[in-house]
């Protein structure tokens, strides 16, 4: 896949193209993105995608930022792994957002030929969201509406995943992503409390405006450069030990070796129990061998 950021800088041909967030790559965001590759295949196009750095929102409503269900990086690598052969980053800003539709489109039509759009129902864009499939259509375009994307009878959307992910309700979320939510980040040097109670965890840098699971303890998954690992993770402060600071960590069960400054992706799969502040080591030891025993019942390989 060709990644562009900003428009690309000569033409690419023609494509079928799907223009959005996309943020999570949730299974409402594959049945869009599956779609536009199929058409592509039958308009002889090549399915694109274009979507914004950073989210509309934390632009035109900043008090109101989403956190984002995957970073840039994991959002690539996702529709990748879905068909799209040109993803266009567009970086979103408050004069992109005062462009009017035409305006819009005759910033594309240089080095974009479209020659069908694949957009969600409520799919709108330019000056105060004027454009619109029916915008498109009534100036000449080929547009194929999405409809609504639902599971158990209820539509699908970011908003969603964010509010189960900050409640911790790990199992639902995932089902909506249609994988295991992650986070990945380099391994950073920690004050090795971990190593001490028995336990050497591995702590990893989060990424700026990256949605993070409510505090407590999940059983889950470690992807290191060395393999796959069943892990015990934790998102908190350490309140045991005072901790200020948030911490995202693995325990990786059968592991040996070191971690440091690899990056290392975290699955989580089922939420544990809340952070919890112990009255001293022996209480804290005694409940992490709960946990490990229970990550271990909990998540296979």
């Amino acid at each position: 896949m060709k990644v562009h950021f900003g428009l690309p800088s000569s033409p690419i041909g023609a494509v079928t193209l799907t223009v959005g967030s996309f943020d999570g790559v949730h299974l409402g965001h594959v049945d869009v993105i599956r779609r536009t590759v199929a058409a592509a295949a039958i308009d002889g196009a090549q399915p694109a995608l274009m979507t914004f750095e950073p989210h509309p929102r934390c632009v035109l409503d900043p008090a109101n930022c989403p956190p984002s269900v995957t970073t840039l990086q994991e959002k690539l690598a996702l529709i990748e792994a879905l068909g799209i052969e040109h993803a266009i980053v567009i970086r979103f800003d408050r004069a992109l957002a005062s462009r009017s539709p035409q305006e819009f489109v005759d910033l594309l039509t240089p080095v974009i030929e479209v020659r069908r759009w694949v957009v969600g129902f409520d799919f709108a864009f330019g000056r105060e969201r004027r454009g619109n499939a029916e915008w498109l259509r009534a100036n000449g375009h080929v547009v194929d509406v999405v409809p609504p994307f639902k599971l158990n009878g209820k539509e699908l959307h970011s908003s969603d995943l964010r509010r189960l992910v900050t409640l911790g309700e790990m199992e639902e979320a995932n089902r909506l992503l249609g994988r295991e939510y992650s986070m990945a980040g380099p391994v950073e040097a920690g004050d090795k409390v971990g190593r001490r109670l028995g336990f050497p965890t591995a702590n990893i840098g989060v990424e700026p405006n990256k949605l993070v699971p409510a505090l407590g303890a999940y059983a889950g998954r470690a992807i290191a450069p060395e393999g796959t690992f069943i892990a015990a993770l934790s998102v908190g402060y350490r309140p045991t030990f005072g901790g200020t600071t948030l911490r995202v960590e693995a325990f990786l069960l059968d592991f040996e070796g070191d971690l440091y400054q690899k990056r290392l992706e975290l699955r989580f799969i089922r939420y544990l129990h809340a952070d919890i502040k112990f009255p001293n080591t022996d209480e804290l030891v005694e409940q992490l061998h709960r946990d490990v025993a229970d990550t271990r019942r909990i998540v296979k390989l």
